[in-house]
């Protein structure tokens, strides 16, 4: 006995030993290895292209160091040149041509404005009363008189007035023309004129009312002609620059009118010249322009003297125009920037070091997963990169929560934390983004890694605390400071704040259905969908398969726990045992647990028949998770449930038929491949597991044990495990949570007395516990 038992000791011992393989194969270290090589190079790049690929100092950069003048030199100061330039500009007056077209222009406008108030006395806007109503110089005195008031009945009323009154409001030209007796019908008459002329004319002129009011209709022919003969000689001879005041333009005008013309009608007229006379003196821009340059050329440069060891920019403070200038003279606009690139790369080296030394004790199962390590980098290179681009100009945008709350979706909080600490370290080293927004994506980085809730429901909480630790950062900062002067600068800062919050919470939120398809890996938040009865796909196997929908709910059970038993994804585990037989709804009827009593049609089947029908079902599944879009990582349950095991009982009955010497065991194997994740050899063990205690009749805790114990070992010695990183220990654990399940269902019942007899009931027979319990050969057409 204590031989056999060091001999099993020894034989676990090499088997945990082997389980500690890492990776499959040499293709998937390589693939692996290079995922590794790329992801650091494009994060090196992201983080340094602003420096290998900078033309050299700019306007606006801040210098990294204190920049001194090597040698003296003498440097054109521009400022200083500009402003003497601009002084010199300033003593340069145009050069104007005369523009003959304009001229005539003028003479038509003023022909046009003739022509509309000949229309208006058309229409029966004609002077009121028999007498002249314009004043002469001859009776100038008594016309003041007369149009200070409009209270006396003998005296006519001048065209000025008449207009005001005409215009005015209802009641004021009724109180008005009560006034004027023998002038109520004409002032009438033509109030109604003006009223008419509105509507056709809205902008009615009122020098071109008073004019039609002033002037005799007899007279009008005259006074037309007096009007243009002014305006042609005026234009001939008279030259017009622009001006923004025509008011001497009106004086100049009243002296080329005839004298004969009352005053009040000369004073209108000589408005209506003016207001469609137009410049004839054109500024000639490229005479002026050539002018101006004759004068620039003239000016000599201001130069500055720089002295040989001066202190040009210190460091810290920003590169001006004018220093620029100097700098650009001396040669030392490209610094070198080659011994910063190394420190960064230096810098980055160790940061991933230390990710990878964490991944590696702590998280191992994404450590050496090529999914895994390409969606970490990926994140982490975008995150760099876009602080590469708007890292100063739009320093708010910058995704870095998002980078946090993407890996603390698909990684959980410790992954999160270790990628993002190091991720914003860089980029504060890096000077890509301020100090003051650094500490703003900290604080909204942190708040996106603990608010994190696999509800999909709380994702609007955790978006809202997102936009505001970034803008309390932001906010704390620049009380610090004292930078906000004003309320609204602090609204307007706090909005930006968390506008680039809610962006960043955007932004992470709609890029996992993609993150999921590119990686094949796969969200809690899709895992929580999937598991729900009401999904289609289960719908569908519950319906054509129920059987086998019920030994998938118990495998599913099994599976959660023993995840839960190493720490693995429970949740990952139980999706995967829901799908993992769909294929088996294509026939059910080939599989035993759907067929209900019926006649088994395996039993009218040859082996090699029977192999077919069942290898179908994987390959069936996998047609039907594709076709229902189910993700990479669900999809391979399907074939790894089953590895590369032995179809035993066909493989019996061939044997049976033929001798073992002519059967090819390999013949009757599942193609796999072999589960190659702690949560696909856990849905393996609970579908082997399920089947065999399913098979026992009133089996005890102890038989349970050693039928579970059997099955691990043979799966384990079989090499099934290989690949997915489970060691022994998580095994045993594994059983170990297997074994609470199945008590848990299949706990002692109460036995209560018959009541048709009236007699207490017979003892139950007692199970002899002596019989060896050997696990029954596995029929994987039922499991």
């Amino acid at each position: 006995m204590n031989e056999t038992k060091a001999h099993s000791l020894t034989d676990t011992a090499k088997l945990e030993v082997g389980q500690h393989d890492v990776f499959p194969n040499s293709k998937a270290f390589v693939g692996w290895l290079t995922i590794g090589i790329v992801g650091f190079a494009s994060l090196f790049l992201a983080l340094t292209s602003v420096h290998i690929f900078s033309p050299g100092l700019q306007v606006t950069d801040v210098s990294d160091r204190d920049l001194y003048a090597p040698e003296a030199i003498s440097v054109i100061d521009r400022s200083e040149t500009e402003k003497a330039i601009a002084i010199a500009k300033q003593t340069v007056y145009p050069v104007f041509q005369v523009d003959l077209g304009q001229d005539q222009a003028s003479v038509e406008a003023v022909r046009a404005t003739l022509a509309r108030i000949a229309q208006y006395q058309a229409a029966g806007l004609v002077p009121v009363g028999p007498a002249l109503l314009t004043k002469s110089k001859s009776n100038k005195r008594s016309s003041k008189k007369a149009s200070s008031t409009v209270e006396s009945t003998s005296a006519a009323p001048n065209a000025a007035i008449i207009l005001d009154m005409l215009l005015s409001a209802d009641e004021v030209f009724a109180g008005q023309v009560e006034a004027f007796p023998p002038l109520r019908s004409d002032l009438i008459a033509r109030r109604t004129t003006i009223s008419t002329l509105r509507r056709i004319t809205p902008n009615l002129d009122k020098a071109e009312l008073l004019a039609a009011l002033s002037v005799q209709p007899n007279d009008f022919h005259a006074y037309e002609k007096a009007i243009m003969t002014s305006a042609q000689r005026i234009t001939s001879k008279f030259k017009r620059f622009p001006v923004s005041d025509k008011k001497a333009w009106v004086d100049m005008a009243e002296e080329f009118l005839p004298d004969s013309m009352p005053s009040a009608l000369k004073n209108v007229s000589a408005s209506i010249l003016a207001r469609n006379l137009e410049p004839n003196l054109v500024i000639d821009h490229k005479s002026t322009q050539s002018k101006a340059e004759e004068v620039v050329k003239s000016i000599k440069p201001v130069m500055r003297n720089v002295a040989e060891g001066e202190l040009l920019v210190p460091r810290g403070a920003m590169i001006t125009s004018d220093k620029l200038d100097i700098l650009q003279a001396l040669g030392i606009t490209h610094v070198n920037r080659w011994p910063f690139i190394f420190s960064i790369g230096i810098s980055l080296i160790a940061a991933l070091t230390l990710v990878a030394l964490f991944l590696y004790t702590y998280e191992p199962e994404h450590f050496f997963s090529t999914s895994s390590i390409g969606l970490m980098f990926t994140v982490a290179v975008v995150a760099c990169a876009m602080a590469s681009i708007i890292g100063k100009t739009y320093p708010q945008f910058v995704p870095i929560p998002a980078a946090a709350l993407i890996l603390t979706i698909f990684f959980g909080p410790r992954v999160a934390i270790v990628w993002t600490v190091p991720m914003i370290m860089l980029i504060a080293v890096d000077r890509l983004v301020d100090m003051r927004n650094i500490f703003a994506h900290c604080l909204a980085s942190a708040a996106a890694i603990w608010t994190y809730s696999r509800q999909r429901n709380a994702v609007i909480s955790t978006g809202l605390a997102v936009a505001a630790g970034q803008v309390a950062g932001d906010l704390t900062v620049s009380a610090f400071n004292m930078s906000i002067t004003s309320w609204s600068m602090l609204g307007r800062q706090a909005g930006i704040d968390f506008l680039g919050g809610i962006s960043s919470s955007i932004l992470a939120i709609g890029s996992l259905p993609y993150l999921e398809n590119i990686f094949g890996l796969i969200t809690p938040y899709r895992l929580a969908e999937l598991t729900d009865a009401n999904q289609p796909l289960l719908r569908r196997l519950e319906e054509n398969a129920p059987g086998t929908y019920q030994h998938s709910l118990a495998v599913a059970n099994l599976a959660e726990a023993g995840a839960k038993a190493i720490s693995a994804d429970p949740n990952m585990a139980r999706a995967g045992a829901l799908y993992h037989d769909i294929g088996k709804m294509v026939r059910p009827k080939f599989f035993i647990e759907n067929q209900l009593g019926a006649t088994n049609p395996h039993d009218s089947m040859t082996p090699e028949e029977s192999r077919a029908r069942v290898l179908a079902h994987v390959t069936d599944g996998i047609a039907l998770a594709q076709k229902y879009a189910l993700p990479k990582a669900i999809q391979d349950f399907i074939p790894m449930h089953q590895g590369t095991t032995l179809m035993a009982y066909f493989y019996h009955k061939a044997c049976l038929r033929d001798g073992t010497d002519k059967v090819d065991a390999e013949f009757y194997r599942y193609p796999g491949p072999k589960p190659d994740t702690k949560e696909t050899a856990i849905v393996m063990l609970a579908d082997v597991s399920e089947a065999v205690t399913h098979s026992m009749q009133n089996p005890t805790n102890e038989e349970v044990e050693i039928a579970l114990d059997k099955v691990f070992q043979n799966r384990w010695d079989d090499g099934q495990l290989a690949d997915s990183n489970l060691t022994y220990e998580e095994m045993q654990k594994v059983k170990a949570g297997f074994c609470r399940v199945w008590r848990t269902l299949h706990h002692e019942r109460l036995k209560y007395p018959a009541t048709t007899t009236g007699k207490m009931p017979m003892a139950p027979d007692v199970v002899n516990q002596d019989t060896p319990v050997d696990s029954p050969p596995i029929d994987c057409c039922s499991s």
